[in-house]
């Protein structure tokens, strides 16, 4: 399974982090095991330890939607294979009808074979 989080690159800058939080600053400083006034400091700086960041980033619309579009991505992988299996499950099924068809229709040195 590939890494969820985002490269150091890709992480939005920590002000959008915090804005796109619903909870209150002190929750979201519980949340990450902070004093509000680190959060504070660490929003004034504009800079955050990566842990911070990450947390911020999976509580975020943008990890959300990356969390969601891979469970899509799984849901659509899973019913794919599940198909396969069904059209090899069919396969399996018409072999067995055709053996069960020559059986019911011997060749004619067929007793030959079965003497012993």
């Amino acid at each position: 399974m590939p890494f969820l989080s985002p490269s150091a690159a890709r992480v939005p800058p920590l002000s959008f982090l915090l804005a796109d939080q619903i909870e209150p600053p002190r929750r979201i400083a519980q949340h990450l095991g902070v004093s509000l006034r680190t959060l504070q400091r660490y929003a004034a700086s504009g800079n955050a330890p990566r842990a911070v960041y990450l947390a911020l980033w999976f509580e975020s619309h943008w990890g959300l939607s990356t969390l969601h579009a891979q469970a899509v991505n799984e849901a659509q992988h899973a019913r794919a294979w599940v198909a396969s299996l069904e059209r090899e499950c069919e396969r399996l099924r018409s072999v067995i009808r055709a053996y069960e068809h020559a059986e019911a229709h011997p060749a004619a040195n067929a007793p030959a074979y079965h003497s012993i």
